[in-house]
């Protein structure tokens, strides 16, 4: 279950887009697990991207970033 991270002191980065990630047991194997990976991805984002308002216009953002990561 997804939960909203929630940092202790007022930030810039509490406008709850962002999700918790949950502390692994293994640092060698746990961190690389699908569920810790996906949550580290998604804060990575540009909250433009978090935002979008349909599946069609992520997709079109996060190929937009990713291009530009690539490339540029």
């Amino acid at each position: 279950m997804l939960t909203p991270y929630e940092p202790v002191r007022s930030l810039r980065s509490s406008g709850g887009t962002l999700v918790a990630v949950p502390k692994s047991r293994l640092k060698s194997k746990g961190d690389h697990a699908f569920a810790i990976r996906a949550l580290l991805l998604w804060n990575d984002l540009p909250e433009e991207i978090m935002l979008a308002d349909s599946v069609s216009s992520f997709k079109s953002l996060l190929k937009t970033h990713f291009y530009r990561l690539t490339f540029m």
